[in-house]
């Protein structure tokens, strides 16, 4: 009976911490055009604000990345995201960084506690 615990263990250990190390990895690799297309969310109508102070008033908006760039494409028009202050009174840059770094933040204890479980359980099967 000890012997069917410490292999459930070691195999729980095993393929909990691959689990967590995938579920990192999945969150570091996250695009950044994914980012902000979930921060400024669906909506029927889009009103966008730059620094400038000008507003633009729109029905349809996209975010794609151009020559290494994150532009937000709407009407005919192309607007860097750094020139965006605002969508629907949003402060999507304000946003993105909080959700970058909590992204980042999650992604790496996920992939290190992963690691270290990996680690322990092939230490443990030694021993136990």
């Amino acid at each position: 009976m000890k012997r069917v615990l410490s292999s459930i263990l070691i195999y729980f250990l095993l393929f909990g911490g691959t689990g967590s190390i995938i579920c990192g990895y999945y969150i570091l690799s996250i695009k950044e055009t994914d980012l902000y297309s979930g921060i400024i969310g669906k909506s029927n109508s889009y009103v966008v604000e730059t620094f400038t102070g000008e507003n633009f008033f729109t029905e349809n908006l996209a975010v794609k990345e151009m020559d290494k760039k994150i532009y937000i494409l709407f009407d005919g028009k192309k607007l860097p995201v750094s020139e965006v202050k605002s969508v629907n009174s949003k402060d999507i840059n304000g946003e993105f960084v909080k959700k970058v770094s909590r992204n980042g933040t999650m992604g790496i204890i996920l992939a290190a506690v992963g690691g270290l479980s990996v680690i322990i359980s092939i230490i443990l099967k030694d021993y136990i």
